[in-house]
């Protein structure tokens, strides 16, 4: 069809293993670089790991410290204690400890990992950061419970005595890592505690944190301004509410002690559940490696991975031959029991895909009331319930079939222009119809007629009546209102996707533009200059991702992720795939195979190409509808192992 007009991972959750506070020397790991040179500690400083009673009163004299299989032995002993504590194994992790003579934890770590749980935020900070001596001279902040308190000399001389021997950290807390932000941890430290302070209905002292311990650290003025207007929750379920959080009891101290973990020094504090991280990367490297891989079956840890060329689609399973010209479009239905297929013939094909039989042939757009010469059908969609079909017509109209009568049940011919594509929201009652007109280029409709009766099914469709509802348009995306004295004054869709949950819809314009909306406002949110001609854009099913053909051959893959206020960021092209041929013709890609880990796409040499989604690593292409097109290609939704294919030689391929 013509287009016309080197650092340790970040994200750990919950805990790092144990939890107590239990100390006695027993191991001396090196500080890996990063914490004890920072901090003028020696090796001798950095002695006694230790966590939950890991440790031995009778450690030996000497520890094995040969290397393992070319790995350091005392890291590979404390990732195992590590992991022996995740599993639950505390006692073997104990025998371990005393076996090895290793430790997982510090003294010092335990404590400031006890101190977080325990809600001892003075403690907590002390550890962490070590005594702030110009504060404690001066005057500064205090790091009390949030109460307005004078500390004593007494106070100062302790906490500069526990200053000097802090496990191997004299006066400097404990050794952070590079990228850490030492007021942003600060900051979610004493947000926590101003909230558990307004949770335990303790106003004043909430107020005295925001004010004195809060506000100078000069962090985000948005979200000072949402934790103060929590002094004015009612009831403790209105501040959790309100605050997205559920409270002390909750999970919120260990999910601080997680973030807080990242930024601090990796070789005293293991991030969490490390060894189950190494070995997911295994996992995925082996993955990605994996050339024919299609499934979301993890490989199994105890052998290398590799898949079979047998395994993956590559072999044609039948072919359809129900059309009398190029097949343009096909979708298969959500739960994979039929396949809508549309041409330049003008015919739509259902086939149930059990038996490969022909279900119903649609032959609405046959009629050609425009005059235009063209009666092609360039898309069909079906509806999130799998009963409507939508059929889009070059000769300017679109009919919605209903499948399971085999009728049609709405139409619109009020434009002026083929209408290109359209989109289901997930009621099936409503969807979004793009054309290449201006006047109306994109729109929502509806299935139910404003003059529905009582006799109405519970989709809004009579139950009795054949009447069919025409141009029924809820609302016009068009910006500005249409003036017939005016040219060029909007834009033509080419392609419409809407995400999974209804919440947004991108279009893809004729002049090379993706535009997004907020569905349930109706007002567009972004806007992006694209560097070519846009043919087909599609969200992957949880909406954060868009797959974009344009012509030269380009196949992107775009971030579509939107932040907490509902915005979207700058388009972000995430991975290209090379080797797809389009210069004249619209060319379709898609999401498929196990996991949606597969991009897959038509293109003008005959040829099915299909790539790895995450890195673009060609799997396979193949010759498909020999001296012609591939139109459109669509992956089956419940078989991991089928594809569909549509080409100008008047043939669908599985």
């Amino acid at each position: 069809m013509r287009l016309e007009n080197n650092h340790e991972p970040r994200t750990r959750h919950p805990t790092n293993g144990s939890s107590s506070r239990h100390a006695s020397p027993s191991s001396s790991p090196h500080a890996n670089g990063a914490g004890g040179h920072q901090n003028g500690t020696t090796e001798r400083d950095t002695n006694g790991y230790h966590s939950n009673g890991l440790h031995s009163s009778s450690s030996p004299t000497h520890r094995n410290l040969e290397p393992f299989h070319g790995h350091d032995r005392e890291e590979v002993t404390r990732l195992l204690l590590q992991s022996l504590s995740d599993l639950g194994y505390h006692e073997a992790a104990k025998r371990l400890s005393d076996e090895s003579g290793f430790a997982l934890e510090m003294a010092s770590v335990a404590a400031f990992r006890s101190a977080i749980l325990s809600g001892d935020w003075e403690e907590a900070e002390l550890l962490l950061f070590g005594p702030a001596l110009k504060e404690v001279d001066e005057g500064g902040v205090m790091l009390g419970n949030g109460h307005h308190t004078t500390h004593s000399p007494s106070w100062r001389k302790r906490v500069l005595s526990s200053a000097s021997s802090q496990n191997g950290f004299p006066r400097h807390g404990l050794p952070l890592a590079e990228t850490a932000d030492t007021t942003a941890m600060k900051f979610l430290i004493r947000q926590q505690k101003y909230l558990e302070l307004l949770e335990g209905r303790e106003l004043n002292a909430a107020l005295a944190v925001l004010r004195n311990e809060l506000t100078p650290l000069n962090r985000d003025v948005g979200r000072l301004h949402a934790l103060s207007s929590l002094m004015m929750c009612p009831t403790i379920a209105s501040l959790l509410t309100q605050a997205n959080w559920d409270g002390s009891v909750g999970g919120s101290r260990t999910r601080l002690l997680s973030d807080l973990s990242r930024s601090i020094s990796p070789s005293i504090m293991i991030p969490e559940h490390r060894l189950a991280t190494l070995l997911t990367a295994v996992q995925s490297n082996q993955v990605v490696s994996c050339r024919y891989h299609n499934t979301t079956i993890q490989p199994s840890l105890y052998t290398d991975h590799e898949c079979s060329a047998d395994d993956f689609p590559l072999q044609e399973l039948i072919t359809l031959k129900a059309h009398s010209d190029e097949v343009w479009y096909l979708e298969f239905s959500h739960d994979g029991t039929m396949l809508a297929t549309a041409g330049k013939d003008g015919l739509v094909c259902v086939y149930d895909t059990a038996r490969w039989k022909t279900m119903h042939e649609f032959r609405e757009h046959e009629k050609n009331p425009s005059g235009s010469g063209h009666r092609g059908v360039c898309c069909v969609a079906f509806s999130p319930d799998d009963r409507y079909l939508i059929s889009c017509s070059q000769n300017n109209e679109f009919a919605v079939l209903d499948v399971r009568e085999g009728r049609c049940v709405s139409r619109a011919d009020h434009f002026d222009y083929p209408v290109t594509c359209a989109a289901w929201l997930p009621d099936s009652l409503t969807f979004v119809i793009g054309t290449q007109g201006s006047r109306r280029p994109l729109g929502i409709y509806y299935l139910r007629s404003s003059s529905s009766s009582s006799s109405s099914t519970s989709n809004g469709i009579s139950a009795t009546s054949s009447a069919i509802v025409k141009n029924n348009e809820l609302h016009s995306f068009r910006d500005p209102a249409w003036d017939p004295n005016e040219k060029n004054n909007s834009f033509r869709i080419s392609d419409v996707a809407v995400s999974a949950d209804g919440t947004r819809m991108a279009a893809a314009t004729t002049d090379n533009k993706i535009l997004m909306y907020d569905l349930p406002k109706r007002e567009k949110i972004a806007e992006w200059q694209m560097e070519d001609r846009l043919t087909s854009v599609n969200f992957d099913s949880s909406g954060a991702h868009m797959i974009v053909n344009m012509h030269k051959g380009k196949v992107l893959l775009l971030s579509a992720e939107v932040d907490a206020r509902g915005n979207v960021a700058e388009v972000e092209v995430k991975c290209r795939y090379e080797g797809v041929v389009q210069d004249e013709f619209v060319i379709r890609s898609c999401f498929g195979g196990a996991g949606e880990d597969l991009v897959v796409s038509g293109s003008e040499d005959a040829n099915v190409f299909i790539w790895r989604r995450q890195t673009g690593i060609p799997v396979a292409s193949f010759e498909a509808h020999p001296h012609g097109t591939v139109n459109a290609v669509a992956w089956h939704p419940t078989n991991d192992a089928m594809f569909a294919t549509a080409g100008d030689d008047r043939k669908v391929k599985m």
